[in-house]
């Protein structure tokens, strides 16, 4: 087995994503079963799963429409798809998430309640579905932002807290399951090209010039997804605890 996510460094093994209907989640997906695994793609959308399982590399996928705010119901089609791919689990990677922008003041306390939901509530129930399925050596994979490292701007504050509390939430999850060798892994992207923020753009000029920002100075997705089953790939007594990744044009080297 190779660790670098060349192909065939997953063969044999299965790897769920949840969230996997657009942006790092499906990048992912794509990027395991080219690295040989029999992938389980979970997602609120089905339309947009039954699209990737057409394009996905290999063979023995599953699909599952499943929704991270509705604890139960993503246990449940977890532990279908799990069983439906029949291989031992590599890892789970936590993909789903939402963004959204605005100061303290002038923003919709809905929209505090529907990033919390997501990105901290959605998370826990996504560990608490996969924990039972990853052995030693298997990985949980916490997609978060290196808006969980720092906060950028006033504008950006409330999701900065909810990725500060995911990054919080994986290193929970390490005490919680290293001793039984299980690795947790928070993967912390800067700036990516997806249209994490295009519904809210499309009605907000200061949304629409930062989604310009994120296209014009992102990483691809598929840039995230390597890393991930780079992650993924190494040997079961090798650990990343922390990957935190950002081009070079975001940080301003070119």
């Amino acid at each position: 087995m190779t660790s670098d996510g060349a192909p065939g460094a997953l063969a044999g093994r299965a790897v769920v994503v949840v969230g996997a209907s657009s942006g790092i989640g499906a990048a992912t997906a794509h990027a395991a079963a080219a690295a040989g695994a029999r992938v389980g793609a979970l997602a609120r959308r089905a339309d947009r799963l039954d699209e990737l399982a057409a394009a996905l590399p290999g063979t023995g996928h599953a699909t599952a429409a499943a929704d991270v705010t509705d604890p139960a119901g993503l246990a449940a089609a977890l532990d279908d798809v799990v069983a439906r791919l029949a291989a031992p689990v590599a890892g789970v990677v936590a993909a789903a998430g939402v963004m959204s922008l605005g100061s303290v003041a002038d923003t919709d306390p809905a929209r505090w309640r529907e990033l919390l939901d997501v990105n901290v509530t959605g998370l826990l129930a996504t560990a608490r579905a996969a924990l039972p399925h990853l052995s030693a050596g298997g990985t949980l994979v916490v997609v978060s932002s290196m808006s969980g490292r720092r906060v950028a701007s006033a504008a950006g504050g409330v999701y900065a807290a909810s990725k500060h509390a995911a990054h919080a939430v994986a290193e929970t999850l390490r005490l919680e399951v290293g001793p039984r060798g299980v690795k947790v892994t928070t993967v912390s992207p800067g700036f990516v090209a997806t249209d994490l923020v295009a519904d809210q753009a499309a009605v907000d000029d200061d949304t629409a010039h930062f989604a310009e920002r994120m296209h014009d100075q992102g990483l691809a997705p598929e840039d995230v997804a390597a890393g991930v089953v780079h992650v993924l790939g190494l040997p079961p007594h090798v650990t990343v605890v922390e990957y935190a990744v950002s081009s070079v044009r975001q940080l301003g080297y070119r």
